[in-house]
């Protein structure tokens, strides 16, 4: 059974922005990446890929389109894959891996706590895609979001609120919502979040984050 937490709703511009294609990059990104984890027969892709494809105006084809295609599919079936700095990731859907490939080679993870790691996908636009590691058993500090946030389990479970979220579950929250999402023992877990503002803890870290400006 999918799970969709939705504290926070998706306004009618963005909505209309996915159903026609012109979503920014960072949340086409996480739609597709949600379609492929939940499968193409998934009834909410198929809804939203009609819509999309109403809209779209017809054109015509090549002669040899599709011996062009089928080149096309067979170059990519030959090139190589760069080894992952996580393994485990080496099996998300191809458009997340190929961002998560290119975004190792330009600038790679980084530590942002205790057992936390992030890697920033560098999505053109306004909103910010990166990935979240969380490692087996360790939280992510209370805090709560300078705006939305669109979070999606891509690997390994954890826990949230009091739900447990595995691969193609998925959050949205906005500033009125505090959580601390944990990790569950035995593997870490790996999120794809998709923001338009920073985060801004509570306590102790978010009295630091007040005097040092983050």
């Amino acid at each position: 059974m999918i799970k969709v937490t939705q504290q926070a709703g998706l306004d009618e511009s963005t909505l209309a922005a996915l159903a026609s294609g012109r979503a920014e990059p960072a949340l086409d990104l996480f739609l597709d990446t949600l379609m492929k984890l939940r499968g193409v027969s998934d009834s909410e892709g198929e809804v939203i890929s009609g819509i999309a494809l109403e809209g779209e105006a017809p054109a015509e084809m090549s002669v040899d389109a599709l011996a062009m295609a089928f080149a096309a599919i067979e170059r990519g079936g030959m090139a190589r894959q760069r080894e992952l700095a996580y393994p485990e990731l080496a099996v998300l859907p191809a458009r997340l891996r190929e961002a998560i490939e290119s975004a190792e080679s330009r600038s790679g993870w980084k530590t942002i706590g205790l057992g936390i790691r992030s890697l920033d996908l560098g999505a053109p636009g306004a909103l910010k895609a990166e990935i979240v590691r969380v490692a087996p058993g360790m939280t992510v500090p209370r805090h709560t979001h300078k705006g939305r946030e669109l979070t999606l389990c891509i690997h390994g479970e954890y826990m949230d609120s009091g739900a447990v979220y595995g691969p193609g579950d998925f959050s949205i929250r906005d500033p009125s919502i505090h959580h601390e999402p944990k990790a569950l023992d035995g593997a870490p877990a790996y999120a794809l979040a998709v923001t338009d503002a920073g985060l801004k803890f509570d306590g102790l870290l978010g009295m630091f984050q007040k005097v040092f400006g983050h």
